[in-house]
């Protein structure tokens, strides 16, 4: 019998054996030799349940028994080799801990992240989306699962895919499958593609409780991308406390995939700068942070909405991105909308909010301060600093114009 290939992740690791068609789970591994194995016959190119337990594996007695039951699905394998070898590897792991890696610089190495979905999901990273109640961010959070699953490398969304069907789980903490179906059925009736289904879970325990159960998902389905709706019952808790966000990042952390998490905004009057609702570390433990707005008149059909990057870890922020969903004729269509001329442009840079204005006419830096709400010391730093880019001139006294 050949060595397997063995891939070590957090909590767990996985043997296989091509030749024999088939794959073994170690979870929970102890360095008393209990674990948690799961056998799976991987026979015409289907994955297949052959048996799970919970297994002593220092206990010559245990081994023998397991080893019985494993002959019942296929007398042809040598059990007790293959259990020889996942104790050998898992108890040494167990035992040494997570490993310290020796890190050396690498001259092909680049600052550029890589992405799910550019400029939004950093690749095996979380990221959040918050918003207030009616932002429209769980359509905007579909809209990402379907761009990546199909995968939509033309759309026109201003969306980068990596060119490959990415599978998502959405955990569903807030609605149920029945009004979930509804809203994919609409947004796959504006996309106008083929029928495609989406994996989803509705959920009432915490995350942090139901890793186990969601590592099985994942590796089961091959899932990359794991959507959760939303962050306040997906964490649990008092979320102003700093236990609940740690043990919700852990949790990702654990499952080891992109993320994108769906969470509400904080009320605090006294903050200028909005932030997520609850703790401090929900924010700082996030890779990427989006704020999401939206417009909507009451009784319209039509809401635009826009994507703020409030904090990127492993890139620079980027520009704010806007969306117009149409609801019309039971299905969702979305493009891209020009935030200059809704009641979201001061979502927009300062830079950008000037320059439109520009396009009017020349104005002079006290009326620029009044028609955007700033302050003239800000605005006038910021003319400055345009000029030096060439991106604006001063004309007669403390007149403004764009540069020709």
């Amino acid at each position: 019998m050949n060595a397997p290939s063995v891939a070590k992740g957090v909590g767990f690791v996985n043997f296989a054996w091509p030749e024999l068609k088939i794959r073994v789970m170690a979870e929970h591994v102890k360095d008393n030799g209990q674990a948690e194995l799961s056998f799976y016959s991987m026979k015409d190119s289907k994955q297949l349940l052959l048996h799970r337990a919970r297994v002593d594996l220092l206990s010559t007695s245990a081994i023998s028994g397991l080893v019985k039951r494993l002959e019942k699905n296929d007398k042809n394998i040598s059990w007790e080799d293959v259990l020889t070898y996942i104790t050998e590897i898992t108890t040494e792991m167990a035992r040494k801990g997570e490993p310290a890696e020796e890190i050396w610089a690498a001259e092909g190495d680049t600052l550029t992240p890589s992405y799910l979905l550019e400029p939004l999901l950093y690749l095996n990273h979380p990221t959040v989306i918050f918003g207030d109640y009616g932002s429209c961010k769980s359509a905007f959070a579909l809209v990402t699962a379907y761009t990546v699953q199909l995968p939509f490398k033309d759309n026109k969304l201003g969306l980068t895919t990596n060119g490959e069907s990415t599978k998502c789980l959405y955990l569903d903490y807030e609605d149920d499958p029945s009004s979930f179906r509804k809203r994919w059925s609409a947004l796959e009736r504006g996309f106008n593609t083929a029928p495609m289904p989406i994996l989803y879970r509705r959920m009432t325990a915490a995350l942090a409780d139901s890793t186990d159960q969601l590592r099985r998902i994942v590796d089961d389905h091959g899932i990359k991308l794991l959507i959760v709706d939303s962050l306040g019952p997906a964490a649990r808790g008092n979320l102003n406390d700093t236990e609940p966000a740690i043990k919700y990042h852990a949790a990702l952390r654990q499952l080891g995939i992109t993320s994108l998490t769906l969470a509400h905004t904080s009320k605090d009057q006294l903050s200028k700068k909005r932030t997520i609702f609850g703790s401090v570390f929900f924010m700082n433990l996030a890779r990427s942070v989006w704020e999401c707005k939206a417009e909507q008149e009451i009784g319209e059909d039509e809401a635009i909405i826009s994507l703020k990057h409030s904090k990127g870890n492993l890139s620079k922020l980027q520009p704010p991105l806007g969306y117009r969903f149409s609801f019309t004729n039971n299905s969702i269509t979305v493009s891209k909308a020009d935030l200059a001329n809704t009641g979201l442009s001061g979502e927009l840079p300062l830079t950008w909010q000037i320059k439109n204005l520009l396009k009017q006419g020349s104005f002079t830096t006290k009326e620029i301060s009044d028609r955007l709400d700033k302050g003239t010391d800000t605005i006038g730093r910021t003319l400055r600093r345009m000029r030096d880019r060439k991106q604006v001139a001063k004309l007669e006294g403390d007149t403004w114009g764009l540069s020709l």
